[in-house]
């Protein structure tokens, strides 16, 4: 699982907030949780050798406290007018850069980057909490504070049902 956001600006704080409660409730099982500021491309390597990866954030486009959850993919390469069927395609206002120096990378860009890296696609759950302060050294929201037991049911439900649909390696 990888949750995202800054603890330093108000609802962006979500991720981590759901990360931490998950880290102790996970531990144990063999799941890893990734707390970040931001998608970096080293969480590639990770990724790639995982079945399953959930990503937690805060949204803004989304109402404000409100818990969703769609299946991930890696966005298509631009060159890649046929695909494989999974990749995401992505309306050009959800466009983001790769640049590594931005925090422009979204889940899909770091599917697609694992993809092309090692030749993995993990299936992927993407877990949003409905957000609205962003400010610099502002606390959660009442709302989006309420949301995250709702958003760990989230995650939770989403590894039970992701695993039950993912292979298993036979020994």
């Amino acid at each position: 699982m990888v949750a995202c956001g800054n603890t330093l600006r108000g609802d962006d704080a979500v991720g981590p907030e759901v990360g931490e409660l998950l880290a102790v409730r996970l531990a144990g099982t063999g799941a890893s949780v990734i707390v970040s500021d931001q998608l970096l491309p080293e969480l590639a390597d990770d990724a790639s050798r995982a079945r399953l990866v959930v990503f937690v954030d805060a949204a803004t486009d989304r109402p404000v406290g409100s818990v969703s959850v769609r299946p991930g993919a890696p966005r298509r390469a631009p060159d890649d007018a046929v695909g494989d069927g999974r990749a995401a395609v992505v309306p050009p206002r959800a466009k983001r850069s790769l640049d590594p120096f931005s925090h422009g990378m979204g889940p899909e860009d770091l599917l697609a980057l694992t993809r092309d890296l090692y030749s993995a696609t993990p299936q992927a759950v993407l877990v949003s909490v409905g957000a609205e302060s962003f400010e610099p050294g502002a606390e959660l929201s009442g709302a989006v504070r309420e949301a995250i037991p709702q958003a760990v049911l989230t995650v939770l439900h989403a590894i039970v049902e992701g695993t039950r649909s993912v292979p298993t390696p036979h020994a």
